[in-house]
């Protein structure tokens, strides 16, 4: 078996017909049908459901193809960082909590300007998704709450604290001007969902006033949130400086809550060799802030 054969998969399984995907990989027909038909013989099983066209995969040819994706995925990453050619391509694989996605609408467009071969795949997600992530190579980087106890041991550089604050439509809502904790349970309240980190340290500084909340909307999503922000639906506790990113038909008012921010920044696996991918990302960003 050979990194070809994946690949004569995978373009079989895209063109779902095998004329084009031997004019995709720039062989023959003949060329395409045999390499496939030699894998299905190394692997003793067959791949692909055949009459005169390509009807599908079969059910072991899904699961191989599953596989190809990935093995391919990491070839490519392997040519990247050990060819001749230094400047950083492939695939930089983001992870970021839903809170700090603003943070990346600057940092993004100079990493594509100074890296133009670099391609980025960005997942918003909750942070033991984004821990784990980290562990098994789906991720090279990490932008999270630093101290979170999922992420104990991974190397580390703070951004900035994010200051949580009472965001709202002025169009529906009027906010006091210094928002207490002991009263938000008197909002109709629009939360990320209880697995989401941020959620997670909301709900312990309400514990620490005394104060139990439920919520009129739940989200994994920080979009969805604006969403039923500007709807009307109802207030959030998000970051303070949320409302200067959102864009909508009305602003978005924000009042501090009292308390210190929570420290995000830049992780990355502290015991393995560092990709250029990765390299390149940290040595653009460390102006951003210093390594701690």
């Amino acid at each position: 078996m050979d990194h070809r054969q994946l690949t004569f998969l995978v373009a079989l399984a895209r063109e779902r017909h095998f004329g084009r995907a031997a004019e995709a990989c720039h062989v023959t027909q003949p060329t395409l049908s045999a390499r496939l038909q030699q894998l299905e013989e190394e692997l003793g099983t067959p791949l692909i459901r055949r009459s005169r066209r390509f009807e599908g995969l079969t059910p072991e040819g899904e699961r191989v193809l599953a596989h190809a994706h990935r093995i391919l995925d990491e070839f490519d990453a392997l040519r990247a960082d050990v060819g001749p050619d230094t400047a950083p391509c492939g695939c930089l694989s983001l992870g970021v909590i839903p809170s700090a996605l603003y943070a990346l609408d600057a940092r993004l467009p100079a990493l594509r300007d100074a890296f133009p071969r670099l391609r980025l795949q960005v997942r918003e997600l909750a942070t033991p998704a984004l821990a784990q992530g980290l562990e098994d190579g789906s991720l090279d980087l990490v932008l999270g709450y630093t101290d979170a106890p999922a992420m104990a041991g991974y190397a580390h550089r703070e951004f900035y604290r994010e200051q949580p604050a009472l965001i709202a439509s002025p169009a529906h809502f009027t906010l006091p001007e210094a928002p207490r904790w002991q009263a938000l349970d008197r909002w109709s309240l629009c939360l990320l969902t209880p697995e989401m980190e941020h959620r997670k340290r909301l709900e312990a500084r309400l514990a620490a006033h005394g104060v139990a909340v439920t919520p009129v909307v739940e989200a994994n999503s920080i979009a969805t949130l604006e969403a039923m922000l500007h709807a009307g639906v109802g207030v959030s506790v998000l970051p303070a400086h949320f409302v200067e990113r959102v864009t909508g038909r009305t602003p978005l008012i924000a009042r501090r809550l009292p308390g210190d921010g929570d420290r995000v920044g830049l992780l990355w696996h502290a015991t393995r060799a560092p990709s250029r991918r990765l390299q390149a990302a940290l040595s653009l960003w460390q102006s951003d802030a210093e390594p701690r």
